[in-house]
């Protein structure tokens, strides 16, 4: 027998042996069997997306001509569109109610419960609002641990007691992302307020909720439009609860009046410069800002809305300014230029340079992305794109001097809010600040010598919480993302241990 006939023996022998094989294992087992033979199906045709706007063709190849009365009404429709786009980032003027700057996911019904809500809660703050005074050196309790007379592990397991709610774990306020966060002083109203990238100022009422028709429960939230660009600032006046002040891209700050429940104009810029930040004089009376063009403003509230004084305290974009809250006179600004700046805001010169009349410069490698003085006004605590938060001493000789330096990452990128470091505005407790971390949680950080307190994480925190606040009175903390949505840090119900007790025969 040659090699060639031989060869074909053997095939014809593998080809049964492969036939009998494959016969058992039809009997045993049939969807498997063959299907390395069967032919894959084909995928299905996606069907063609329609485009959101008609494709744009030439006059010549749809046959019209370019002075005809078609191509006349195809501009003016361009031109609507145009124009219907350009009044969403005009600035609204002027003292506005509620319903005319109501977004459209807030029907009328939701906005007049809003207001009852409001008035329950200003009838609610009156004593509260009467026992509000300016902290002073003296109200401070430095007994126990440095910087307050509830130490380190006092705030340790106050943090770890906070988790965030099992029903909401993060409740959706708005389309944009969160710039900015205040959350009301009342113990019994657990009110949020939250400030987007396109000029909304959202409320979630945290504690209440809101039975749908079909049973369904859904969180209560409000939305309004008080601004025309970003709200890069939301905070309450510290001596009037009932005031809730808004500082805009657009050029303006306003207040939230819960008595009237009305947009009041406080500021507006007549060169439309974009403000950045904003603070508060001890008293309530004065407001500072800063502009994108590094400008820093001075506004009595007690006059006309467009009368200020202007300075000239930095080359580029001011990202944030602090007024010392026990010696007012001291600010803090920090900038794009790499630089935090000290200054005597009664040295400063109007509409000039002021670089001779500083009191002290500290520079860094990266941009300074926020710079806020303590409550106590001893420290200060900032926020730098070279990865670190520092935080500095405010010594005898009205100099800043650096106490800690603290490793943190802040390259948060183009779409998430720029992490700041936000104290906790009690005075009396050990001092700590929080800011976001980029692994999905916030770090709560000693001021006194740098460590972690505690990282506030949830398994189903599915974003970043960039921009957070702590709440004046009460264990809670409010947390935003880049998602327009908001995050409530409550602490836990403690349970009282089950105890067994054996009767003794």
């Amino acid at each position: 027998m040659d090699g060639n006939s031989a060869l074909n023996e053997y095939e014809k022998q593998r080809q049964e042996n492969i036939r009998r094989n494959e016969e058992v294992l039809r009997q045993l087992i049939p969807d498997l069997v063959g299907s390395r033979y069967r032919r894959k199906p084909k995928p299905l045709k996606k069907p063609k997306k329609e485009p959101s706007t008609p494709t744009r063709k030439s006059l010549r190849i749809r046959g019209l001509k370019p002075d005809g009365p078609e191509a006349k009404r195809e501009v003016e429709e361009r031109n609507k569109i145009k124009e219907e786009e350009l009044k969403k980032f005009i600035r609204i003027e002027g003292d506005v109610d509620l319903n005319a700057v109501r977004s459209k996911a807030t029907s009328i019904d939701d906005t007049n419960h809003f207001i009852e809500i409001l008035s329950d809660l200003t009838k609610s703050m009156l004593e509260f609002n009467k026992t509000v005074k300016t902290v002073k050196n003296e109200d401070i309790d430095y007994s126990s641990v440095a910087g307050g007379k509830e130490g380190f592990t006092s705030i340790r397991w106050a943090c770890r007691s906070l988790s965030i709610g099992q029903r909401w774990p993060a409740v959706k306020v708005s389309s944009d992302r969160i710039y900015s966060i205040a959350v009301h002083p009342s113990k019994d109203k657990i009110l949020v307020a939250a400030g987007d990238k396109t000029g909304s100022l959202c409320f979630w009422d945290v504690k209440e909720n809101v039975k749908l028709e079909n049973g369904d429960i859904e969180p209560r939230t409000y939305m309004f439009k008080p601004h025309s660009k970003s709200v890069l600032v939301t905070k309450y006046s510290p001596i009037d609860s009932n005031q809730l002040f808004t500082c805009s891209y657009d050029g303006s700050i306003r207040y939230f009046d819960l008595n009237s429940a009305k947009f009041m104009e406080a500021f507006v810029s007549q060169d439309e410069d974009m403000l950045t930040s904003m603070d508060f004089s001890p008293n309530g009376n004065v407001i500072y800002f800063s502009t994108i063009d590094g400008k820093f403003g001075i506004k009595d509230l007690r006059e006309p809305v467009k009368t200020f004084e202007e300075h000239l305290l930095h080359d580029q974009k001011i990202g944030n300014v602090s007024i010392n809250p026990i010696h007012p006179n001291f600010l803090v600004t920090c900038s794009l230029d790499r630089s935090m700046r000290l200054w005597d805001i009664r040295n400063l010169k109007p509409r000039k340079p002021n670089d001779e009349v500083q009191i002290q410069e500290i520079c860094f490698s990266n941009s300074v992305t926020s710079a806020f003085w303590s409550p106590n006004g001893d420290q200060v605590v900032t926020t730098c794109f070279d990865n670190t938060a520092r935080v500095f001493d405010f010594n005898n000789e009205m100099k800043l001097k650096t106490r800690v330096i603290v490793p943190h990452d802040n390259r948060t990128g183009r779409w998430v809010t720029m992490f700041r470091a936000t104290w906790n505005p009690n005075p009396n407790l050990h001092p700590h600040f929080i800011i976001g971390n980029m692994k999905r949680s916030a770090d709560v950080i000693s001021s006194v010598n740098g460590e972690l307190i505690w990282n506030l994480r949830d398994e189903n925190l599915t974003a970043i919480p960039a921009v957070n606040a702590f709440h004046p009175q009460i264990n809670f903390v409010a947390s935003g993302n880049g998602s327009g949505k908001l995050i409530a840090w409550e602490e836990k119900i403690r349970s009282i241990p089950l105890v067994v007790i054996e009767n003794k025969k």
